[in-house]
């Protein structure tokens, strides 16, 4: 179905920007999105992917991100059988999805790309998305909001008089949003229609060859590291306390939970940054070495992106320049008007 879609709007971008005189702009377009696609969208992602999968890789060294998968096995079993135990798939799954409950979509965002690349490790029909690949779509676009910070930020920065009246709201709409596409995918994928096929040729290796990639057991924690974290975690608290009773930053204006989810916005990638590492090295891993081999992995996930990037946007910038978009937009049926709202 993407085949025809992608051609579909080539061929129409250049149809109609040949009907349109518009083939000088349709051209334009074309260098444009693909040069938007690299420098803008492709090259910083390479470095914040980098950066949160070299932090992924020190939390599964050190053996959180297993704790925290055999801590919620019941419910990842249910939602992904497909998925071996302890494969890396779970950790990746994890952890992107905790960064969208708190609004880190900055961290949310490569560890989703890593998670997409480890769930396809475990693909038989390369190039065809998974049940598990679905689920964790599902998830990942529903993505339940405990805390929005990036939104509250954003509202009380533009003046909002009230930014956290969406904490509500948002964590509503969120789990339906979820709950609406796990009840899709867990339906769909049971019809005669959705099921994949068997494999054309069988691959022994596909599907085995990271399933038994766990990292191995960390060793113990040196003496003393309780106190460490403890005091890592006071420093934190010293800090979002200074935060709370000095004076407001510039742009913020509300209540005292405003300028709590303000604070905790301002601090939460610092200590994901600093308690990680820590964590890490308390544990006897090298955390220099570590994080490098996790960014280099980073790098990778992200360069291959690049040309699925390309082709989209170019596509869909053709078509925009042409005048496709408009001719949508005229097209589409127009919303009823309420008495009283344009009197």
């Amino acid at each position: 179905m993407l085949n025809f879609i992608w051609l579909g709007l080539v061929l129409a971008a250049v149809v109609l920007g040949g009907f349109g005189d518009r083939l000088k702009e349709v051209t334009d377009a074309s260098f444009h999105a693909a040069k938007t696609a690299v420098l803008d969208i492709a090259l910083p992602l390479i470095g914040i992917t980098a950066l949160w999968l070299g932090v992924m890789r020190l939390a599964e060294r050190a053996g959180m991100v297993q704790n925290l998968a055999r801590l919620l096995q019941p419910v990842l079993r249910w939602l992904f059988p497909d998925v071996p135990s302890g494969h890396p798939a779970m950790g990746s799954m994890l952890m992107n999805l905790s960064a969208n409950m708190i609004g880190l979509t900055n961290a949310a965002t490569p560890l989703g790309l890593r998670a997409m690349n480890d769930l396809e490790q475990l693909n038989q029909h390369p190039g065809t998305a998974t049940n598990a690949m679905c689920t964790f779509l599902a998830l990942n676009t529903g993505s339940v909001q405990l805390l929005p910070t990036t939104a509250i930020g954003i509202m009380a920065a533009a003046g909002s008089l009230h930014p956290t009246a969406i904490v509500g709201t948002a964590l509503l709409a969120t789990l339906a949003s979820s709950a609406a596409g796990l009840l899709a995918v867990k339906s769909l994928e049971r019809l005669r229609g959705y099921r994949l096929p068997p494999p054309r040729h069988h691959h022994p290796t596909r599907g085995r060859r990271r399933a038994t990639s766990t990292a191995p057991p960390p060793p113990p924690a040196i003496e003393g590291a309780g106190l460490v974290l403890a005091a890592l975690l006071g420093l934190f608290v010293w800090l979002l306390w200074r935060l709370l009773s000095g004076p407001p930053a510039e742009g913020v204006s509300g209540g005292a939970f405003v300028r709590f989810m303000n604070a905790v916005s301002l601090l939460a990638i610092p200590f994901l940054l600093t308690f990680f590492p820590l964590y890490a090295a308390l544990r006897r891993v090298p955390v220099y070495e570590e994080f490098v081999e996790g960014a280099k992995e980073g790098f990778q996930v992200a360069v291959r992106i690049i040309p699925y990037l390309v082709a989209m946007l170019v596509a869909v910038g053709m078509f925009r320049a042409a005048g496709g978009i408009d001719l949508l937009a005229q097209g589409a049926p127009t919303a009823p008007r309420l008495r009283g709202i344009s009197d």
